[in-house]
Order: C-alpha cells, then sequence, then structure tokens
C-alpha cells in the first residue's frame, strides 16, 4: 500500500455554501491531500462551482450522475490517477423517505499510484435527526441495513487490494451500529475507537462521531480530526467550513 493521505468531509448544503465552497477549495490546493471524499453536493450548480475551483490541484475526479441532483451528492477528488469507478445506491426503496429521492449510496473509486492499485469508498448515510441510536428506535433499522448492503458492497471488491471507507456514516463511532458494520465488511477503525465528535457541537447536543475512517486489516493507519477552526471567506467574515469537522488518515 503506498502512503497516501485521505480526507472525508461533509461540506453542509445550507447556509451560503457557495461562499464556504470556495473556500474550502483554496484550503484543499494548499493541503497535502492526496485523496479528497466529499459529502452534500447534491445542488449541480455548488458540484460546479467546487469542481471548476479544484481542477488545477485535484485533476481527477469520480462522482454518480449529474442530473437532475448529484446522485448521493458525492464527490472523490485525486491526485492520484484513477482506474476506474462506480456508485452504488444503498437506500430501500421507502415512498415516505423524503430522502429517498437523493439517492443515498457509495461511491467506489479505484486508483493506481506508481503501480499500487487501492480502492477509496464515499458514503453518505441516512441521517439519525433524532440521535436516538438505542435498536428500539425506528431509524436505526433503515441504517443497519444501509450498513449491512455497504458492507456487502465492500466485500464485494474481490482485487485483494488495499481498501479505505471513508464517508459520514451518520452513526457514532461508539454505538452498535458501527461495530456491526466493521465486523460485517472486515475493516478496521483507523480511529482504534477514539469517538470524540466529528459532528460541530449545539446548544443541547454535544455531537458524536459519525464521519469514519476504516481500512484494511494489516495496512497501516493514523487518522485525527481537522477542520475543527473558523476559515476567513472572500468577503473578510470568519465562519466554519461546515457543521461538521472533516476526518483525516495517513495510510500506508
Amino acid at each position: 500500500m503506498p502512503k497516501v493521505r485521505v480526507l472525508s468531509f461533509n461540506t453542509l448544503v445550507r447556509g451560503e455554501p457557495r461562499v464556504r465552497l470556495r473556500a474550502l477549495a483554496e484550503v484543499l490546493a494548499d493541503s497535502d491531500y492526496d485523496v479528497v471524499c466529499l459529502q452534500e453536493l447534491w445542488i449541480p450548480p455548488n458540484f460546479g462551482l467546487l469542481r471548476s475551483l479544484t481542477k488545477a490541484s485535484f485533476p481527477y475526479a469520480a462522482h454518480g450522475p449529474r442530473l437532475p441532483r448529484i446522485t448521493g451528492g458525492l464527490l472523490t477528488l485525486s491526485r492520484i490517477p484513477l482506474v476506474g469507478h462506480r456508485y452504488e445506491v444503498l437506500a430501500a426503496p421507502a415512498p415516505w423517505r423524503r430522502d429517498l429521492v437523493m439517492r443515498r449510496g457509495v461511491l467506489m473509486t479505484r486508483f493506481n499510484d506508481g503501480g499500487e492499485f487501492f480502492t477509496v469508498t464515499n458514503t453518505h448515510l441516512t441521517p439519525n435527526r433524532p440521535a436516538d441510536w438505542s435498536k428500539a428506535a425506528p431509524i436505526t433499522r433503515v441504517q443497519q441495513a444501509e450498513l449491512a448492503r455497504l458492507a456487502k458492497s465492500v466485500r464485494r471488491i474481490q482485487s485483494g487490494e488495499p481498501v479505505i471507507a471513508v464517508g459520514d456514516f451518520n452513526v457514532p463511532r461508539d454505538s452498535w451500529l458501527f461495530e456491526g458494520f466493521a465486523a460485517a465488511s472486515g475493516l478496521r477503525d483507523a480511529f482504534d475507537g477514539d469517538a470524540a465528535t466529528t459532528f460541530r457541537p449545539v446548544p443541547g447536543w454535544d455531537g458524536a462521531a459519525l464521519d469514519q475512517v476504516l481500512v484494511t486489516p494489516g495496512v497501516a493507519a493514523k487518522a485525527e480530526v481537522v477542520f475543527q477552526d473558523k476559515v476567513r471567506m472572500a468577503d473578510g467574515r470568519e465562519r466554519y467550513l461546515s457543521d461538521h469537522y472533516g476526518v483525516a488518515a495517513t495510510i500506508g
């Protein structure tokens, strides 16, 4: 496994996203990340803006269908050449679910770094808005089913090459849901159980470690939480880049 720096970041679709996306593009251009996995880029003009601002620093990109919305809201940027990519929908058909139109799923991208191959999966699963991850909560059944489909998709990557799974899983790292996914997928938590929040705390809620990095067992990985501070925007204001922090890891 070559040494690579990977970032996962939920960009937040609300709250002047284009202002924050411009600032994010500048931060990414000056970063040492090789692969960047982004979420909540459903709206085509926002997607197009960020892609145009990152083409010079990240010449390679993968995503799902772009119309009428960006499927899953996922974009994977890279400085490393891509071999191929595919998108799989994980959300089950359910007409009452407003998230279904977003076609939440997983974007799987294979890379070739100087003859060494690996796959990165980028995902954003259904949110648990009540923040109730007990086994009795109805939303956890939805999340458990999506995680089972994601684990199955990961296991189908039969190349024998390393796999890095990242994204906004919307389940806490110290939850039974995450533990079940790790066991079913065969991947290892790059945070080694550290459950420090990746969601910026708000009044009444201290957040949770919802954003994840997992790797093939035996592959070296050191993960960290990033993007916790405010950033100066083009209009001179200092703002947070999102309601999430980013999660980054040095792999290999």
